[in-house]
């Protein structure tokens, strides 16, 4: 396992322990709905990027949603699928963590470890994992973070991705499940989205649909135009 050194800020304190700094970053209509329209993709990861996020999170079902982009057809694993990818020191990209508590994902990992867009995948799983997805992960060498009794405990594992990794900054690029428990446990700082000019109507999926807090307060750090049709807003979670 390899430890990487990061030389930004921007940690916080939780307790005695130390977590990245986390932003919500996700494509909506007019009317905060994350599907029933067709998202500008390269703007999307263009702005994500702009980040320079030593993490993306993501959910096991956004993941498995997201194989169409990567491809048509699930390939079949290659011997090289087996093993780390060789990474350079100065690789901008990002790892992928990918919350997968009931092993949803297993034999369509090796779709995410070849994208170009990520280092490579670390998995987030809980005790109550499947001992045949572990194993699945362990012969190909995927690193894995286990916490949780049966859900994955998204707090301990971004502890431990800083103190085992050293990240420093973490985008969650998922729906809204993963999304609205960041917001639930008070893990986030910043939400950026990009405003589409299409109204979903019934047919669309509110991004916080699964978020039971409210009140939660923002304050807009930038409004800008892209494209002369695209809307960037980033706004800080204010703290109670």
């Amino acid at each position: 396992m390899r430890l990487i050194e990061f030389n930004r800020g921007n940690k916080k304190n939780l307790g005695d322990s130390m977590i990245p700094k986390l932003v919500i970053h996700n494509s909506i209509s007019l009317d905060g709905s994350t599907t029933g329209f067709e998202a500008n993709l390269d703007i999307h990861y263009k702005i994500l990027s702009s980040y320079q996020p030593d993490a993306m999170i993501v959910g096991s079902n956004t993941a498995k949603v997201g194989t169409q982009f990567f491809c048509e057809i699930i390939p079949p694993e290659e011997e090289s699928d087996f093993r780390k990818p060789d990474i350079e020191p100065d690789d901008p990209r990002a790892y992928w963590m990918i919350a997968d508590s009931r092993g949803v994902l297993e034999g369509l990992m090796h779709v995410f470890r070849r994208s170009e867009y990520a280092k490579d995948v670390i998995v987030l799983v809980s005790e109550k994992t499947p001992e045949g997805y572990i194993n699945y992960l362990k012969e190909r060498n995927y690193d894995y973070i286990r916490t949780g009794a049966d859900r994955v405990n998204i707090r301990q594992a971004l502890e431990i991705a800083n103190e085992r990794y050293g990240f420093q900054l973490v985008v969650s690029d998922s729906g809204g499940m993963l999304n609205s428990i960041l917001l639930e446990y008070g893990l986030v700082e910043e939400i950026s989205l990009i405003l589409t000019p299409e109204i979903t109507g019934r047919n669309g999926t509110n991004l916080f649909r699964n978020l039971e807090k409210s009140g939660i307060r923002l304050e807009l750090l930038k409004d800008k135009i892209v494209e002369k049709k695209y809307v960037h807003l980033a706004y800080r979670v204010l703290k109670e």
